[in-house]
C-alpha cells in the first residue's frame, strides 16, 4: 500500500496499515517536509517518501493506494493511481463533483480494479445497530428521520477551512451515506439550504440544513453546523441525535447512547455490542476481499455515486431554491 496524504486521516491510515500483518505500507506521498519527516520516523524508508504520486507509482510496487489529500485533490490522485491500474481507497468525500466520480468508476471498471471509499460512519455502531433494528422489523416501517449534528467553531484542515459548504464537505456525506445505509434506501428527492451565521468566520456553507425523500417515501430532516456555541465542555463540542420513527417504534441515537420506544412499552437501552473491530478495519477487509477474490466491496465508488448524487443535490438546490432530485442527476451523468 501507498498513502497519499499524511494529514490527520492519512496518518490514521499508516497508523492502521502498520497494525494489520495482512498489508505493508510501502511509501508516503505528501508536499508537506514536516509530513514526510513523521513517515520517515514511522519506520517508511526516506527514499520510499515522495512528493508526487506519479513519481511513487512509477519507482514503487504496490497493489493499492489509499487517497487522503485534500477533497480538490481527490479525482486527479485517483485517476492517477487507477491508471496505473492499482486499487484505491479514497477517503471522503469521494470527489466535489458528481461528474468526476462517475469518470472514475468507469475508469475503475475499465482496469478491473477495485474503487473503495472510506465512508466509515456507516460502520460505527450505534448506525450498525439501528441498521440491525430496522432490517429485524422492531420499528416497522420508517417513515420520518431526523438527524442533527451540532459543533463548535474550532481548528480545521486548512483545506476544509477554505472551502464553501464545510458542512456538507466536512459532516454531511458522512452522515447522508450513513443514513442511506440504515435504511437501505436511496434518496429521490433533496430541498437544501447552505449558509454561514452572519457572525460566522467560514466561507458559504459553515451550515447546512436539507429535506430528504427517500425510496419508498420515507422522509428525513438533516442539519449539520460547525458554528454552534456553549457546548465547548460537552463530547469534545460536537453533539449529535438522530431519531428514525416507524410504524411500531421510535429509536432515538444520542451519540454512543440509543434508546427504543416501542408502542405500548417502556423505553429502553439498547446496547451496541462490542467493537470488534476499527471502521477502517472493516473498509481494509473489504479492499482485501475486492483484491484476492472480486468481491464486490459495500463502499465501492459506484454505491457511493449515490451518496455523491445527494450532496450534489444539495449544492443545485442550495443554489436555486427548488427541490433536485439525485437520480435525475445520475442519469444526466450516465452514473447508472
Amino acid at each position: 500500500m501507498i498513502v497519499a496524504g499524511l494529514g490527520s486521516r492519512g496518518r490514521e491510515w499508516a497508523r492502521e496499515l502498520g497494525r494489520d500483518a495482512s498489508f505493508r505500507l510501502v511509501g508516503c506521498v505528501d508536499v508537506n517536509d514536516e509530513a514526510l519527516a513523521w513517515a520517515s520516523s514511522s519506520g517508511v524508508p526516506r527514499d520510499s517518501c515522495f512528493k508526487d504520486l506519479g513519481a511513487a507509482l512509477r519507482a514503487l510496487e504496490c497493489d493499492a493506494v489509499v487517497v487522503a489529500t485534500p477533497a480538490e485533490r481527490h479525482a486527479a490522485d485517483c485517476e492517477a493511481a487507477l491508471s496505473y491500474g492499482r486499487a484505491v481507497m479514497v477517503e471522503k468525500p469521494f470527489t466535489t463533483i458528481l461528474a468526476d466520480a462517475v469518470n472514475l468508476v468507469r475508469l475503475a471498471e475499465r482496469r478491473g480494479v477495485p474503487l473503495l471509499v472510506a465512508q466509515n460512519y456507516r460502520y460505527m455502531r450505534a448506525f450498525r445497530t439501528a441498521r440491525r433494528l430496522i432490517l429485524e422489523g422492531a420499528l416497522g416501517r420508517v417513515g420520518a428521520v431526523v438527524c442533527q449534528y451540532y459543533r463548535v467553531p474550532h481548528l480545521m484542515a486548512p483545506s476544509l477551512a477554505r472551502a464553501e459548504h464545510s458542512a456538507l464537505w466536512g459532516m454531511g456525506v458522512h452522515h447522508l451515506d450513513a443514513l442511506r445505509y440504515v435504511l437501505g434506501r436511496n434518496v429521490e428527492r433533496v430541498a437544501a439550504e447552505s449558509f454561514t451565521q452572519p457572525w460566522g468566520e467560514l466561507p458559504r456553507g459553515g451550515s447546512l440544513r436539507a429535506l430528504l425523500t427517500f425510496e419508498g417515501g420515507a422522509r428525513a430532516f438533516y442539519s449539520a453546523t460547525y458554528e454552534s456555541s456553549g457546548h465547548e465542555y460537552f463530547e469534545g463540542g460536537q453533539e449529535f441525535y438522530a431519531r428514525f420513527v416507524g410504524e411500531r417504534a421510535t429509536l432515538h441515537v444520542f451519540h454512543r447512547w440509543l434508546v427504543l420506544c416501542e408502542r405500548g412499552r417502556w423505553p429502553r437501552i439498547v446496547r451496541r455490542g462490542a467493537r470488534a473491530e476499527t471502521e477502517e478495519r472493516t473498509l481494509l477487509r473489504q479492499l482485501s476481499a475486492a483484491l484476492s477474490s472480486g468481491a464486490e466491496p459495500e463502499v465501492s465508488g459506484r454505491d457511493n455515486l449515490q451518496t455523491m448524487a445527494v450532496a450534489e443535490a444539495c449544492l443545485k438546490s442550495a443554489d436555486t431554491g427548488a427541490w433536485v432530485s439525485p437520480q435525475e442527476l445520475l442519469k444526466a451523468s450516465d452514473g447508472i
